[in-house]
């Protein structure tokens, strides 16, 4: 029988009880007619319950009888026939059925995932001004939801609505790279690697050809400067340019991937893209630092990964995931490889945390969650991810739900609930077990300080006159006591904490107006249709019971061949590097609103060679390098050609860009044309001065001979980078930088100019381009053209430059400085040759 309840005991169980208290009357009672009687007057009474039982239930309420009328004084105002607020309509079971801007509005049968039940129990809906909903109101709504809905609508063909159609999968970056064969040529002789047949395909269809190859003086040039970030040293230029082997090319390549100074420059790259820097807060006060204790060890992993060719794959999960991976928090001794994959987690620090102060509450903390949203999609996928905070994506299948789905595989970390301030995400660099030994003996020295530190304040306060000799005393054994504490270093990692928040959808990105909750997940239109669920991308791992493995089924699905974006982002971004643009020209943003790929077929083909050969950048590099695409001339004939007529941008690749070099590569070659440059690696960052007026430079007393490292090593502040490098398009890493800007002012002239550390490195250039050559000045100007400008002068540029010398010494001898002529003429041939803008370029 089924169970009636209308507020009270059901009939049922009322029946039962009175016909248990009828057999007991009449065991107790004598008589045939009054038992009979009795029976008759019991039976009367249930008789009556059931009837007044079935008078009071009410029947289950309907759209049409009970809803409807709710929804239209309270709801149809924003959700009616006039507005449709995000795109929602409540006027009928269907459409909330479909849904809005945030999906679908209605579950039947299940309130807690209902959107419409969700705002309606958290108080955000009907908002401030509209009529309210009453708790007897809302209750009947919820029991109408949990019945199932019902209407008189056949709700059997009705469906949410869909925000990934197949129309959204078939754009080009949401479908899997597919390899293409190699199309037929005529010029099959100009292909000296797999790409030259895209590209000659395309070119041929325009009757254009590529431009000569560029001389050996060009490309040894170009290649140091692509694959080390330096200029050839005229000894290393002779090697390659009197080596007249078939494979000298080859063999250059490969002598500069296995450089440890490669490393260095396609780690800047990364550091540009994940917005690396030294400092965990805004940094908008030139004056003041806030380091951000031990993160040059995360720009020591990055280096070391891509001098080892680290595997991407293996590179992108140990960052968004290392800590996942080792038992980090049990291990009695810590290897090389837990510590490796802790520092990796820094990807994920890089981000501005203001939270360090209380005022700071739970707004501010998922301000950090979202920089990490765009810091993360633009470097791992592409994708500009922020519109979906507030609303479904404008341009891009991305919704809301995407958003927040991808958000809480971040959140058992910055656990916005449990929140741990910056100055407290750092783990010890010897591991828990190994500090806490440390931890109690400084505890026991703290303790001893604070004794004698209350005596020095006794005396201080209680005396007017305290013995000096005695406050000598207990400062010295402070000082020493202090001396005797023992310390370990700091890796900015990240980890999970307890109790991960349920994640919710925010209702116009606002956290003080949860929606929906959501579970982990990744964006709809990235997910093949034939995948049946996110686990399916999660390894089997043994995970740490302290740990959610949230991260860590984030890292297998970035970096599975079912994501159709991490193969092709990197691809481009490569490309980009070695030819000055990339296939697609906003390297952030693969989305509708990006730029549309020049070569997709190229970029394609790369993902899946990428991925096939193990995911090695420097197997790519050599594709890349050998073509005869890369080596093609940069330089324009003085006509007009019809390459230029029907390819002005060099969309086609008719030839090889002319490319300005970046801000650390114009300070370190100044450092390597002085002789100056110090190539110690890795370690603590070089400090940086603070003045007032923004322009920092180098803290040479602090640094002591650090000054001359390369400039990847340079203390990176967020707003303030070093004032010379700031003028030569350094970026502000407000979040991160997909692609630097090059501009051209006349500030740069003058920085070349007047700056002193250009006119000491003149004065430094000088002295070793004469100790190297002589002091003849043919030699003098022929070694200062290959030092600097790293090719030999034209006969017309030695000529003037011998007049230049000539001249310049002259009037040092008519000032008096005789002795130093010679070596101020040949400072002023050097200074002269550091402002050239063939300095700044490469061809």
């Amino acid at each position: 029988m089924p169970t009636r309840h209308c507020g009270r005991v059901p009939i049922y169980v009322r029946i039962v009880r009175a016909a248990q208290i009828t057999q007991t009357l009449i065991r107790v009672m004598s008589g045939t007619a009054t038992r009979i009687l009795l029976v008759i007057v019991v039976l009367a009474f249930v008789q009556a319950l059931q009837a007044d039982d079935t008078q009071s239930i009410k029947p289950a309420p309907t759209f049409e009888d009970n809803i409807g009328p709710l929804l239209a004084k309270s709801c149809y105002e924003c959700h009616g026939e006039e507005t449709q607020e995000a795109g929602l309509d409540l006027r009928t079971v269907s459409k909330m059925v479909f849904g809005g801007a945030s999906g679908a509005a209605l579950v039947p049968g299940k309130p807690a995932e209902s959107y419409l039940w969700s705002m309606i129990e958290s108080g955000q809906m009907p908002p401030e001004g509209c009529e309210p909903l009453s708790e007897a109101s809302k209750s009947i709504i919820r029991r109408w939801i949990a019945d199932g809905a019902p209407s008189d609508e056949d709700l059997t063909r009705v469906k949410p609505r869909e925000f990934v159609t197949l129309q959204d999968r078939q754009y080009w970056a949401f479908q899997t790279p597919v390899r293409q064969e190699l199309p037929s040529i005529v010029n099959r002789d100009l292909a000296t690697s797999p790409l030259d047949y895209f590209l000659l395909k395309r070119l041929e269809e325009k009757q254009l050809s590529y431009s000569p190859v560029a001389s050996k003086e060009v490309l040894v040039r170009r290649l140091y400067f692509d694959l080390t970030g330096l200029p050839p040293a005229p000894v290393q230029m002779d090697k390659f340019l009197d080596d007249d082997g078939p494979d000298a090319y080859d063999k250059l390549v490969d002598r500069l991937l296995s450089s440890p100074r490669y490393g260095e420059r396609w780690g800047r790259h990364w550091m540009d893209t994940v917005g690396y820097v030294d400092v965990r807060l805004y940094d908008g006060d030139a004056t003041t630092l806030y380091p951000n204790e031990g993160m040059w060890r995360y720009r020591d992993y990055i280096i070391q990964s891509f001098n080892s060719d680290k595997p991407y794959d293996q590179f992108i999960g140990e960052q968004l995931a290392g800590d996942e991976m080792v038992d980090w928090r049990d291990a009695k001794e810590w290897t090389p490889e837990i510590i490796e994959k802790l520092v990796a987690t820094g990807y994920l620090r890089n981000i501005e945390d203001h939270t360090s102060e209380p005022q700071y509450g739970i707004g501010r903390r998922y301000e950090v969650l979202f920089d990490l949203m765009s810091m993360v999609s633009t470097s791992l996928l592409g994708l500009t991810f922020e519109c979906s905070r507030c609303h479904n994506h404008k341009y891009d299948p991305i919704t809301q739900r995407d958003y927040y789905s991808l958000l809480s595989y971040f959140e058992s970390a910055y656990n916005a609930h449990n929140w741990l301030k910056p100055q407290q995400r750092w783990i010890a660099d010897i591991g828990p077990v190994a500090r806490a030994p440390i931890d109690s003996h400084n505890v026991e020295i703290e303790s001893k300080v604070e004794e004698y530190q209350a005596k020095v304040e006794e005396l201080e306060k209680a005396t007017e006159e305290p013995d000096k000799e005695q406050l000598s005393s207990l400062q010295q054994q402070i000082d020493e006591l202090n001396a005797g504490k023992h310390s370990y270093g700091k890796i900015q990692a990240l980890f999970d904490v307890q109790n991960p928040p349920t994640s919710r959808v925010f209702r116009r990105g606002d956290c003080f107006q949860p929606g929906i909750p959501v579970t982990p997940g990744f964006p709809e239109v990235l997910t093949p249709v034939s995948t049946e669920s996110h686990a399916s991308h999660k390894r089997q791992r043994q995970l740490s019971p302290e740990t959610s493995g949230r991260r860590l089924e984030l890292a297998d699905w970035i970096t599975s061949r079912n994501n159709p974006l991490t193969a092709r982002l990197i691809m481009n971004r490569l490309w980009m590097h070695h030819f000055g643009e990339g296939i697609v020209t906003t390297p952030g943003n693969f989305g509708h609103n990006g730029a549309q790929p020049t070569h997709p077929e190229i970029l394609d083909w790369m993902a899946v060679e990428f991925q096939d050969k193990g995911w090695s950048l420097k197997h790519m590099h050599r594709v890349v390098l050998m073509s005869r695409a890369y080596q093609q001339s940069s330089r324009r004939v003085a006509e007009r050609t019809r390459a230029e007529e029907v390819d002005p941008d060099n969309q086609l690749v008719w030839r090889q860009n002319l490319k300005r070099l970046e801000s650390e590569l114009i300070r370190d070659s100044i450092l390597a044309a002085s002789g100056r440059l110090d190539f110690h690696s890795y370690g603590p960052p070089v400090p940086v001065t603070k003045p007032v007026s923004g322009l920092s430079m180098v803290d040479t007393e602090s640094s002591r001979n650090g000054h001359n490292r390369r400039s990847v090593y340079i203390f990176a502040r967020r707003v303030y980078p070093l004032k010379f490098m700031e003028i030569f398009d350094s970026p502000i890493m407000a979040i991160n930088c997909s692609r630097r800007m090059n501009s051209t002012t006349v500030l740069q002239s003058f920085a070349q100019l007047n700056s002193d550390f250009v006119i000491h490195a003149a004065r430094d250039a000088a002295t070793h381009i004469r100790d190297s050559s002589g002091e003849e000045p043919p030699d003098v100007v022929k070694t200062g053209y290959r030092t600097i400008i790293g090719r030999v002068p034209t006969e017309n540029e030695k000529k003037e430059c011998l007049l230049f010398l000539a001249e310049q010494e002259a009037s040092y001898r008519q000032e008096g400085q005789a002795e130093k002529a010679k070596w101020l003429a040949t400072v002023d041939l050097c200074h002269m040759l550091l402002c050239m803008n063939e300095f700044l370029y490469i061809e």
